[in-house]
Order: structure tokens, then sequence, then C-alpha cells
């Protein structure tokens, strides 16, 4: 069974998740957003390696540290291929508080598949054309990034978004998954599949 932390970082508060192997002490990033420092130290109180970056999309507040990252640590890094361009494009910024993201490397086309670590992504798309949840089926959690909040779900209004896919992925992906797993979003707190699925939002 692998473990979670969740370190909160930038100003729009992204919850980058630490998944990693109590055994191997190895580790996933996912959408290391910002605060490199803050990771790499909860990375050093946990006592694990990270071995890959992962992405549920590549907005830029989801991927700000990652360049940091990658000069302490050669890292693959890995994202849906329907997302590469919207994370590579000079336009992905929120100016002038969070400039395009210079130096990312070009994604690697297969997710890195590390020991004792039993998940699969989901293709979610509508807040992104290529968005992913990361479902841990023996964990009973799901991080859904910017797909599936607590009491809402992401936006749809922005370049690549889509209110119908949205839908579709939250109410026939996600919503089919238990209802007692547990959703970890990209920012603000955690609820569950069965919480959102009564909840009578959506």
């Amino acid at each position: 069974m692998v473990h979670f932390r969740t370190v909160v970082v930038g100003i729009l508060s992204v919850n980058c998740h630490i998944v990693w192997h109590p055994e191997s002490k190895d580790a996933y990033i996912i959408d290391p957003g910002a605060e490199a420092g803050k990771i790499i130290a909860a990375l050093s109180e946990l006592g694990v390696t990270p071995r890959a970056i992962l992405l549920t999309h590549g907005h830029i507040d989801h991927i700000q540290a990652i360049p940091e990252l990658l000069s302490k640590w050669q890292l693959p890094l890995w994202c849906h291929s329907a997302e590469q361009s919207l994370l590579l494009s000079p336009d992905n910024a929120l100016l002038p508080w969070m400039p395009a993201c210079r130096d990312l490397p070009q994604p690697v086309s297969e997710l890195p598949q590390l020991p004792g670590f039993e998940f699969e992504v989901l293709h979610t798309p509508g807040h992104t054309p290529g968005g992913v949840c990361y479902h841990f089926p023996g964990e009973k959690t799901v991080l859904t990034g910017d797909t599936l909040f607590k009491g809402t779900y992401g936006r749809t209004d922005l370049p690549g978004g889509n209110q119908k896919q949205i839908m579709h992925s939250i109410k026939k992906i996600l919503f089919a998954l238990p209802g007692d797993t547990v959703v970890c979003p990209g920012h603000h707190a955690s609820s569950t599949i069965r919480q959102e699925k009564h909840s009578g939002i959506y």
C-alpha cells in the first residue's frame, strides 16, 4: 500500500501530491505547482526519493516547480499526449503573476511505472483536453486535479475547456468509482465520490 502527502503550494493553493512506497521509498511527484523548496523539504522529511513527475493537466499553476525540481533530479515528466501542446505553449501563463515556464522538457510518451504502485490513469477531459485523474484502488483514493473538487468542478471557460466533456468525465468515469473512494483534488479540501455523487450539483 502506498502513502500520500499533500503539499499546498503557490498563490492559487495547488495541492501537490507526493505518492510514495513505504518499503522502496520511491515516490511520484504529482502537480508540482510552485515552491519547489517546499516540495523538496517534504520529500526530505519523508525520506523518499522522487522517480518521476506526473501531471493531472498542464495549466501553469500546476507546473511552475518543474524546472527547479529537474535541476536537482533527472526525472521523467509525464502527461497525457493531448495535454502536451498546452503544457509547452508560450501562452500557458497567468500574467503578471505566473509567466510561462521556461526550459520544460518534452514529456515522455510512456507512463513511468514504479514497482509496488498499482494505479490507473483515467482520461477525464473537460477542464483541459488531456486532463487525467490517478485512481489508486487499493488505497480507495483518486487524485482528480481540476476535474472534480469538493462541491464543484473545474472551469470550462478557459482555452480547451468543454462543459459537455467535463460532465461526461465526472458522471460516467469518476462517479463509476466506488462511493467510498476519497477524492483528492487539485485545490481545496478532499471529499468522497459518494458525497459528490449525491450532492445534486452535477
